[in-house]
């Protein structure tokens, strides 16, 4: 226990040093893109003919100005009009074009007249605008809260929105276009959308490095959840106004290594192609989009330094979605286990090559499928989503070169689960460790040195691409894909021990812990555990309409007895959802994501009885373009391309970024990043604006370490004696009989936490740990256990007398400066030890006035004037100028 205490300090020392040599060696490292200026402040002014747009940076020193026609479409004009200068303004500059709008809108004619400039709204960025029969709204971010930094990077949660009709008659007239506003606002944007100004969120970590020094690469449009929004706006104005919007989950925790902070962050993508609720979106469409799909990716890196230029990054990339084939479920009346049915036969598995062809583009080689429905049944229900997968995999394995095949692997997650001879959670790690060692998972750096003096073998087995004379870092190749029937509860947990077997070999990567292993129920274990349980909980709700309903203390079987009743509780919400509000959902989600557009004559949505046809049209994926558009192919031997097979086991966008870097001078992007690498810096500690410091991102996020001041190793096995889980399994199940939640469980009517587990927040508890290694609870390192100079490196000796005077000094300035009334007779023998030089007025509670000269005098006495009687009159040239500008707007 103590030589692994002391390793993990030695580590800690190594790695500094390592990562204050890391600008000398700058060139073994890949890179972040530079923080950009981007616009992150925006005002919205109206008159009554334009709409003006005035965009900033945080620190206000560059703008720019969008003007909007709110004339009301009509035949001859029917898209909007939004103009774009193209100029960046200085903060003066934008003021004075704003005083000459407000200025030249001021006018009275007859009985119209015009009040000039008016402010609308403030807010942080443009979501987009939608029209539905008359004139277009725009969306603006009003609320944001960081979430997530990633390298200088920040990502944002959007907290509320404002939506403002363009045109100048704020009264619709149609009879439908209120209705369909409000079908629009079911959407609830504060609820789950994330945006960058910086950080592209809807494509992976090692997409973005790998692809730097190069052109910015597109976004992978299937996660832009407001590509809609965007089509007459993205563009045809400068890209700083553009902010895409994702829809999933993120969240972020500290591991702290002994005050090293080690940033564990999770980001799900939830696709906008065949999106909508549990059962009215069931496998895929024709194009190969699986509903309930998310690309889930867990970043480990080295939050030492904030800064893109430097630092050490990790990566895990998993997927999640329907069984890729045509299939329903009647949700009609109250069935527990509605029939599992397949709409339609595909002979040559069209949906499912589709589906793996996007797979194999985005992420490589193999694809590894990992199917937890059940197989065998007494009457035959998942067991033919089953049978389904399994033809569909083997039928396209055919036409692949055996080194990509798509691997299946298939486990009865329901039925292990409840076997009394089989360990389910051993037979996930088990997967999990295979998957990781096929697929790797991606470094943004050189090997840690000390892995070469430490060698493990489960780590020397680990695959993917990298390592290489020439090749910096090394890349994941291939992804782990995880079904179930929902893809929620089962998923989750198989997700989650994927995301702990990876945890344990991205830390061992970055010379954290000396084996690639970690044991549950550490305090590592413990945030990895319960950032998961937000995941699913967020997925949950998002698809299926209630929390969890198994989580993953349910398949430890850790889980208490009053649980069982909550999960009772879940699948009836779960049912009144689906059966009452679910239609409405996919309504709003319809007309969001534009696969409805309403037109004058037409159907209206809440008319159709069925949004089959939305879906499987061939147009329906006409806002899919670029490297992932869908393509379906007439040979159906050839369901890949030749481009693909070419790239693999790499990614697509990697092959074709190393291509474009050979073409691509880097001095334009070493100067982009001189002038912008300070700008990171300036979004963490926002240095522009007055900031308390305690209330700083950085300073409250959740971490590892803070309920154990003995030992605050994060990879220490901390257990509770048995009396005490006895106890509150006692009175877990007394109050489920009366009805209170139970004592490990959050009120779930309440936001999913980010903070400690529930066992940490009760304090009758927390003095109760008790550190135990595995099966020797005396054996656990204490830091107690440790002399100085074994952790430091010195001894502590006694101070000496003027050291003690000194800090009897500070200690007394400390007093005297905190007390409400000075006495400097009740403190004269403390102010005996100080030399009389020191005492001057100019101290805490003696100060000389200062002194001013006439000119300032001056200065202020007229200010004061002018603020009582208003300023002094206009210099006749001044009026001038202001006549001839009024006769010009006029004619």
């Amino acid at each position: 226990g103590r030589s692994a205490t002391l390793y993990i300090h030695h580590q800690y020392l190594i790695s500094t040093m390592q990562s204050t040599t890391s600008s000398s060696t700058a060139g073994q490292y890949l890179r972040l893109r530079p923080v950009p200026a981007a616009i992150q402040r925006v005002a919205l002014y109206e008159t009554r003919n334009w709409l003006y747009v005035v965009g900033s940076t945080n620190d206000g020193t560059k703008c720019r100005l969008l003007k909007i026609d709110r004339a009301p479409p009509s035949p001859g004009r029917p898209r909007l009009e939004v103009e774009d200068g193209g100029v960046v303004y200085s903060e003066s500059e934008i003021k004075e074009l704003l005083i000459m709008l407000d200025d030249g809108n001021k006018y009275s004619v007859n009985k119209y007249s015009s009040h000039g400039l008016q402010q609308v709204a403030s807010a942080f960025g443009i979501v987009g605008f939608v029209r539905f029969l008359e004139g277009y709204y725009i969306v603006l971010i009003t609320k944001r809260k960081v979430v997530a930094t990633i390298g200088g990077h920040v990502i944002y949660k959007i907290e509320d929105t404002f939506i403002y009709p363009i045109s100048h008659s704020h009264k619709p007239t149609h009879p439908e276009e209120s209705k369909y506003l409000k079908v629009f606002q079911n959407i609830d944007l504060s609820s789950d959308f994330y945006f960058s100004y910086s950080y592209d969120l809807t494509l992976s970590l090692q997409c973005q490095m790998r692809t730097y020094p190069g052109p910015t690469p597109a976004p992978c449009w299937k996660f832009v959840w407001n590509e809609h929004l965007l089509k007459l706006f993205e563009g045809y104005v400068n890209q700083g106004w553009i902010t895409h919007i994702v829809h999933g989950f993120v969240g972020q925790y500290n591991i702290s290594v002994f005050g090293r902070p080690i940033y564990l962050t999770l980001i799900a993508r939830r696709s906008k192609e065949y999106a909508g609720t549990r059962f009215l979106k069931r496998g895929a469409n024709s194009h190969g989009d699986v509903a309930n799909e998310v690309e889930t990716e867990q970043i480990v890196h080295d939050a030492s330094t904030c800064l893109h230029t430097n630092g050490q990054y990790t990566s895990y990339l998993q997927l999640r979605g329907s069984v890729p084939c045509f299939w329903s479920q009647d949700h009609f009346g109250y069935k527990p286990k509605p029939q599992i049915t397949i709409d339609r036969a595909s002979p040559f598995a069209t949906p499912a090559a589709q589906h793996f062809l996007s797979c194999l583009k985005r992420c490589g080689s193999p694809v590894i499928c990992l199917n937890l429905v059940k197989k065998r049944e007494h009457r035959a229900r998942e067991s033919i989503l089953t049978k389904e997968l399994l033809t569909s995999i083997e039928y396209l394995n055919q036409f692949l070169p055996p080194e990509h095949h798509i691997q299946y692997i298939h486990k009865d997650m329901a039925r292990i689960n409840k076997s009394k001879t089989q360990n389910l959670i051993d037979m996930l790690e088990a997967i999990a460790d295979k998957a990781v060692k096929d697929t790797g998972y991606f470094h943004s750096g050189p090997e840690h040195y000390s892995i070469q003096l430490r060698p493990n073998q489960d780590y020397k087995a680990v695959g993917g691409h990298g390592y290489q004379e020439g090749y910096i870092g090394r890349d994941q190749t291939g992804v782990l894909r995880v079904n179930c029937v929902d893809c929620l509860d089962r998923t989750n947990t198989a997700q989650f021990i994927a995301g702990k077997c990876a945890l344990g070999y991205q830390l061992y990567t970055l010379g954290i812990i000396s084996e690639p292993k970690l044991e549950f129920d550490c305090d590592t274990m413990r945030i990895l555990e319960e950032v998961y349980e937000d995941l699913g909980d967020t997925l949950a709700i998002q698809y299926g309409g209630s929390h969890l309903v198994h989580r993953i203390q349910t398949y430890r079987k850790v889980s208490p007895v009053a649980n069982h009743g909550r999960d009772l509780l879940k699948t009836i919400q779960r049912y009144y959802r689906n059966a009452f509000t679910d239609a409405e959902k996919q309504m709003a989600i319809n007309i969001f994501l534009g696969i409805f557009e309403p037109q004058e004559g037409s159907t209206h949505i809440w008319d159709l009885n069925t949004d089959y046809l939305l879906h499987h049209s061939p147009s329906s994926s006409s806002l899919t373009h670029g490297l992932y558009q869908q393509h379906v192919h007439s040979n159906p031997t050839k369901w890949w391309t030749d481009r693909l097979l070419k790239s693999l086991p790499l990614p697509v966008h990697e092959v074709e970024s190393d291509k474009a870097h050979e073409a691509i001078s880097t001095l334009g992007s070493e100067k982009e990043e001189e002038e912008n690498k300070v700008t990171g810096f300036h979004e963490i500690y926002r240095t522009f604006e007055l900031t308390d410091f305690d209330n700083l991102f950085f300073r409250n996020i959740p971490r590892t370490g803070e309920h154990d001041p003995v030992d605050p190793s994060p990879f220490v096995v901390r257990t509770k004696p048995k009396w005490i889980h006895s106890q509150k399994q006692k009175l877990a199940s007394r109050q489920a009989i009366v009805g209170s939640p139970s004592l490990n469980e959050p009120d779930q009517d309440s936001p999913t936490s980010m903070g400690s587990s529930s066992e940490e927040e009760d304090p009758a508890n927390q003095n109760s740990d008790q550190l135990h290694s595995p099966g020797h609870a005396k054996e656990s390192p204490l830091l107690s256990d440790l002399t100085c100079k074994e952790v430091y490196g010195f001894e502590l000796h006694e101070a000496s007398h003027s050291d003690s005077l000194l800090y009897a000094r500070y200690s007394t300035m400390h007093r005297t400066a905190n007390q409400s009334s000075f006495s400097p007779e009740a403190a004269n023998w403390e102010l005996a030890q100080w030399e009389p030089s020191y005492h001057y007025k100019g101290s805490t509670f003696e100060v000389d006035p200062p002194t001013v000269s006439q000119k300032d005098q001056a200065i202020y006495e007229e200010s004061v004037q002018m603020a009582r009687n208003g300023p002094p009159p206009l210099p006749t040239h001044s009026l001038e100028l202001y006549t001839s500008y009024a006769k010009r707007l006029l004619i």
